[in-house]
Formats: structure tokens, sequence, C-alpha cells
């Protein structure tokens, strides 16, 4: 899961868009994950001071396993609630205590903003497009971006994302494929909608035929 987390280009009057060297394309694709982000709330992002959050991951045979944190973007301020105490930090001054408490931070982040991501890293990442696609979750019809972000940087390089989108741009299931392989890592069908602060957060991340979820809680946005 620390690999969570898509760019995308356009073939013309098909059914199917994939990026190619043509700017055409390019810059349809990525219209189209601005039109992801834009559906999740993106532009009220800028007017959020803070975000609270419980990180959560049920499993079958253990107690869930939770994190929690508190980001004020504007400050590039984190801070991470543990049972043992509060540690806060910014996250463009990494040290290297800082930096491994990070990787929990912007594992976490993506999940819970994941839309968002597709705008944040559109430096980061190519992308196909393509319509009237089975979901691989429910089965649903749906439109499906594919990401795969670059072999350098980051915490997800060379991995793939897919994400499944109504025709509201609303995302319903995403897949992470580790290393751009093809077949499903994690298969997650998003449940539980709720706008808070004008983003769009889909509270349950489930798992098909499995009891295991992640899920948010304590959710919060000033």
């Amino acid at each position: 899961m620390k690999k969570l987390l898509l760019s995308l280009a356009a073939i013309g009057l098909l059914n199917s868009c994939s990026e190619t060297p043509s700017t055409t394309e390019k810059s349809e694709a990525y219209r189209v994950a601005d039109r992801i982000a834009e559906a999740h709330g993106l532009s009220q992002f800028e007017k959020i001071e803070k975000i609270v959050f419980n990180w959560n991951v049920a499993r079958a045979s253990a107690e869930p396993f939770s994190r929690k944190w508190i980001w004020n973007p504007k400050v590039d301020s984190v801070t991470a609630v543990r049972a043992e105490g509060e540690y806060t930090y910014h996250w463009k001054k990494l040290d290297s205590l800082s930096n491994e408490v990070n990787k929990g931070f912007i594992n976490d982040k993506y999940c819970l903003l994941a839309p968002l991501q597709l705008v944040w890293d559109q430096d980061n990442f190519t992308a196909t497009y393509s319509e009237n696609v089975d979901s691989p979750g429910e089965g649903k019809t749906l439109n499906k971006l594919t990401i795969v972000y670059g072999n350098e940087g980051g915490y997800t390089p060379g991995d793939a994302y897919d994400f499944y989108v109504d025709n509201d741009y609303t995302v319903q299931e995403w897949v992470f494929r580790r290393s751009y392989g093809e077949d499903p890592n994690i298969i997650s069908i998003c449940k539980d909608y709720l706008n808070l602060g004008g983003l769009l957060i889909a509270q349950r991340h489930e798992r098909p035929n499995s009891s295991g979820a992640l899920y948010f809680t304590e959710l919060s946005v000033e």
C-alpha cells in the first residue's frame, strides 16, 4: 500500500486514448486527469488550513492497524499522532527521522486524496485512458485512467495505478500494480463518499471477496 496510487493521453475519435508524443493527445489526457481532480475538490484545496485523519487497515487475522495525522498544508507541517506521543515536522525540510515518518504520511495522504495527486504528480507520470471497460472489483462499466510513474524519484517509482471513474469523473475503484506489472497487487472499491470542506473523500476502500478494507476515521477539514 506504500505505493499506492496515474496522466492521460487521447486517441482521437476512438473510445481508447493513450499517451503519444503528440502534444494534442497528451493535452487531452491531462484534461481528463484535471477533471477527475476537480470532481474531488481540487479547486477548494487552497482554502484548507488543516486536515486531520486516521488511516486504518482492517485485517482478518489481527487488530486494525492505524495511523493518525494532522496536516497543515499551507505551512507544510505534519504531525504524527501515536500512542507514545506526537511528532511534528515540516515535510519540505526532512532529516533522517522525519524522512522515515514522512513515508507513512505520503502513503496515507495518497490513499486519502489520490484523485488530487492526478494534478499534483503530473510531471512524474505518463498515462492512458479508455472508455466503457469492465471494472475488476464490481464488474461495472466505467472509464479507466491508467498512470505510470517514472522510474526515479518519489515513493512509487515505476508503479502503475488504474482509476475507474463514472461519467461524473468520480473514482469508483482503483488498482495498484507494482512495477507496471500486468496483474493487480491491490484492487480497491471506493465507498461512503463524504464532502468535507469541498473535498470529496471516499471513507472506505474495500477489497473484493475479502473482509479486509482500508478506511478513514476522525476525518476533519478546516
